[in-house]
């Protein structure tokens, strides 16, 4: 009998660890999120430049440092986005992806509007 517990409960384990790796969140799935979060428009699939509508006008915020690790279960992303021009615009945010959810850690937003 405890060889099948054994057994079960290594198969659920497999199972779980399965379903939470095709579930975690990729680079697509966070510039979807930055768009359904923030006010934004990004220009590329990984979100690395967006722009935000200010007062019938365009302005370019791009990443000046960050980074992405896949890991196995979960993602973590590390972003910092700026305005070359005008250093009030900022976004700087990091956030974890696990289960196809997306959760902001830590976040500083200026001048950028959420939904």
């Amino acid at each position: 009998m405890r060889k099948w517990a054994w057994l079960l409960l290594l198969v659920v384990l497999i199972a779980a660890a399965s379903v939470a790796v095709i579930l975690k969140p990729d680079q697509a799935d966070f510039a979807s999120w930055m768009e359904e979060t923030y006010d934004v428009q990004c220009l590329d699939e990984r979100c690395g430049a967006f722009h935000i509508g200010e007062g019938g006008e365009k302005v370019l915020l791009q990443s000046m440092q960050g980074g992405y690790s896949p890991g196995i279960f979960q993602m973590t992303v590390h972003e910092a986005y700026r305005n070359l021009d005008n250093p009030s615009y900022y976004l700087e945010l990091e956030v974890a992806g696990f289960l196809g959810k997306i959760t902001i850690k830590e976040e500083k937003v200026k001048r950028i509007n959420k939904r």
